[in-house]
């Protein structure tokens, strides 16, 4: 079986480059998107906020690894590089020959 290239992204923040709490879950809300619960005239109105892994395919293998096609790379990237010296990133090309994580990081086109 010959597998596909792809690329695996590994990222650390790093706490005390973070100006608050606030700043760095504004990076993780970025990255991983998250639910907001809004009450309103004695409602509960729940909304779920995107993040840049909701729009680009991607297998998460651990808290902070997961496997992208190459061609998305680039985008991820820039996210990172928007953040400095706060989060660092590594980038491997792998190649993968597990079906699940190929169709997960296929575009649905």
């Amino acid at each position: 079986m010959t597998g596909e290239k792809a690329d695996l992204l590994t990222y650390n923040t790093i706490k005390d480059r973070f100006e608050s709490v606030y700043e760095r879950n504004k990076f993780y809300r970025g990255l991983f998107g998250y639910r907001q619960t809004v009450k309103k005239n004695g409602k509960e109105y729940e909304y779920e906020k995107d993040g840049l892994m909701d729009r680009v395919p991607n297998s998460r293998i651990d808290d902070s690894v997961f496997i992208l096609a190459k061609k998305h790379t680039p985008e991820v990237l820039e996210y990172f590089e928007e953040w400095g010296e706060k989060v660092s990133h590594h980038v491997f090309t792998v190649v993968i020959d597990d079906e699940e994580i190929l169709e997960n990081i296929r575009d649905d086109a």
